[in-house]
């Protein structure tokens, strides 16, 4: 098992309820002669309101969501209904500020936020050792944990203004309810943030966590945050000229002074067991107890298995499925399978299904679907397939007929078979990725080529009321091939070819250890905003926020029309795509809850963004 003394200890923290509770806590304690204040005054109840903070991270970012928002609607993601519309993905009329998903991620940052602004308020009454010997914290630690409140502060801040640009700029724990609200400016959230960081870095934290306190914040993880937010905040209308030239600057800090390195192999990135590895520079904590076995990430990129396959029903071995996005056709033309090692690590592959190589260490992330009847009792684990999948990189990958895969979906026993895309991602009518109904049962969703970098070897899904537990795997924020590409793309800012060639050929590089055929090309020539995307495509599929990557460098309408093809194709196209280069600065940033503005005596006087009222 892994060290998690963070999550493990910190769910007293109010807001944090809805989180499971850990066995530590169902001990007998009397807290009953103690007020909250008197509680968090002690040392056990300030590090449990630290720690509770910690755990509201998954509030934030185990979320489906999170995930829809910033993942949907992009070049890379695409929906995984293939015959309605889908508001996040193809901006439609009837995406409004009514839209669900978006209040949902605007009520638990703010939830979040309340929670580290508490430890911040609060530790000024915390009393020492020196006041109390017996219940008093060590004054260092107490000034560690407000660093590290400042940093998830820090972060929650960018999380809201790079998604609405203006909104509450909340920085006290509130005393008590209130019916008015404003809407600070984007400006003043970055300083704020910016402020923030500029503590956690003049603190006693370390540069680097040891492996006892992974997953706490250290000072390398508030510079990669740093860096970001500089990058993000140059391409603003209020950014100062200097922004590109500093985020640089943090970032090949972080490269050459943090203790972190690039693995040699991608597959090592992402393996289950070894997971605390030396590129992750900030992830978010989970275990394998039945508490805290509840990572959602693993399942968002799974289609429904179980609609109209014979011999494939709820199983232990795929998980249940809960996904609601797909890669575009543009990110299966994207990637090279046989030059490119992160090919056969993202995708389900030949790779993943060899348990030495594997991402979870199992057989089952071959490029088929198994009859999971048969699985569930063969202890070989092997099984008739139900659904294949040829890819590229396999031996003997070939393009199967019609009246192939007619004659397979007619055979005893049945084999449905999805042919990977080819041709122009600009038409996806004659892929079988996006042809809804192939399976016969379900007319409206899809099947493809599973996302597997995720995959949890633990995920179980269980009959009846104990449903699903999901995985145990950490999510990684932070990691160094991400602070490269900061580097790449901050040098591109700045004019600097030369060092945005080094930063992203040492990521592309990386890429040909382990692939099966040499000849990777290097970037050369001048290094553009969209090889930084390519690249960051590759590397960080479905690990970065594509949506906001997208918005911070203006790309949005460019790449979506572009590349994803079901933004205009859905419904024959019949219902039309509001997303154009007219209305990019609207759908770039979302629109402010109707939910929340109708709690407010002045909600109406406060309005909404630009374009969303």
């Amino acid at each position: 098992m892994k060290v998690n003394n963070i999550i493990i200890k910190g769910m007293l923290v109010v807001s944090a309820a809805s989180l499971t509770a850990c066995s530590d806590f169902l001990e007998e304690k009397n807290w009953s002669s103690q007020s909250a204040e008197e509680y968090y005054e002690t040392a056990t109840g300030f590090e449990s309101l630290m720690n509770g903070s910690y755990a509201t991270l998954k509030t934030v970012y185990n979320n489906l969501d999170y995930f829809k928002l910033t993942q949907l609607g992009t070049d890379l993601g695409t929906q995984n209904n293939g015959t309605t519309t889908s508001d996040l993905n193809q901006y439609v009329v009837t995406y409004t500020a009514d839209n669900s998903s978006v209040y949902n991620l605007w009520k638990n940052l703010y939830t979040s936020l309340k929670n580290v602004n508490a430890v911040i308020d609060r530790s000024a009454t915390v009393k020492t050792l020196e006041q109390d010997k017996f219940n008093g914290m060590k004054s260092e630690l107490i000034k560690q944990h407000v660093a590290e409140a400042k940093f998830l502060r820090a972060l929650y801040l960018f999380e809201i203004v790079k998604n609405w640009g203006q909104a509450p700029l909340i920085l006290h724990e509130p005393s008590s309810a209130s019916t008015t609200g404003e809407l600070n400016s984007a400006s003043e959230f970055y300083e704020q943030i910016l402020s923030d960081l500029s503590d956690v870095l003049s603190s006693d934290l370390p540069e680097r966590q040891p492996a006892s306190n992974f997953g706490r914040v250290s000072k390398s993880a508030a510079k990669h945050l740093r860096a970001l937010v500089l990058l993000t905040r140059g391409y603003q209308s209020f950014g100062q000229t200097s922004d590109f030239q500093n985020a640089f600057a943090d970032a090949v800090d972080v490269i050459n002074n943090s203790g972190h390195k690039l693995l040699d192999d991608y597959a090592l990135v992402h393996r289950q067991s070894n997971e605390a590895n030396d590129e992750v520079v900030f992830a978010i904590n989970f275990n394998n107890s039945n508490n805290y076995m509840n990572n959602l990430s693993t399942e968002h990129w799974l289609f429904s298995y179980r609609e109209g396959w014979e011999g494939l029903g709820k199983s232990n071995f795929y998980g249940n499925d809960y996904g609601s996005v797909m890669p575009t056709k543009y990110s299966y033309l994207l990637f090279d399978w046989k030059k490119d090692h992160r090919t056969e690590v993202t995708f389900m592959s030949p790779y993943n299904g060899n348990p030495a190589t594997s991402i979870d260490g199992r057989t089952l992330g071959r490029n088929a679907f198994m009859n999971t009847d048969q699985l569930e009792k063969a202890s070989d684990l092997l099984a008739d397939t139900v659904i294949y999948f040829p890819v590229p990189g396999e031996t003997g990958f070939r393009k199967y007929s019609a009246e192939e895969q007619k004659t397979a979906n007619t055979s005893s026993p049945m084999k449905f078979i999805y042919n990977y895309p080819e041709g122009s991602f600009s038409d996806c009518s004659n892929d079988d990725y996006y042809i809804t109904g192939m399976q016969g049962n379900s007319s409206t969703t899809r099947a493809w080529l599973p996302v597997y970098k995720f995959k949890d070897a633990g995920i179980k899904y269980n009959e009846g009321s104990s449903g699903v537990l999901n995985g145990s795997r950490d999510i990684v924020l932070f990691r160094l091939a991400e602070t490269y590409l900061i580097a790449a793309e901050a040098a591109v800012k700045n004019n600097d070819n030369a060092n945005a060639l080094k930063y992203i050929n040492a990521v592309r590089k990386r890429a040909m250890n382990g692939a099966s055929e040499t000849g990777l090309s290097l970037y050369s020539g001048v290094v553009t905003i969209d090889d930084i995307l390519d690249e960051r495509a590759l590397e960080l599929f479905g690990e970065a926020p594509r949506w906001n990557d997208l918005t911070r460098t203006g790309k949005l309408a460019e790449r979506v029309l572009k590349y994803n093809w079901d933004v205009t194709h859905i419904s024959g196209g019949l219902i039309k795509t509001q997303l154009s280069k007219e209305t990019e600065a609207k759908y770039s940033l979302r629109p402010i809850p109707r939910n929340w503005l109708s709690t407010l005596s002045n909600g109406q006087e406060l309005g909404n963004n630009p374009g969303w009222d």
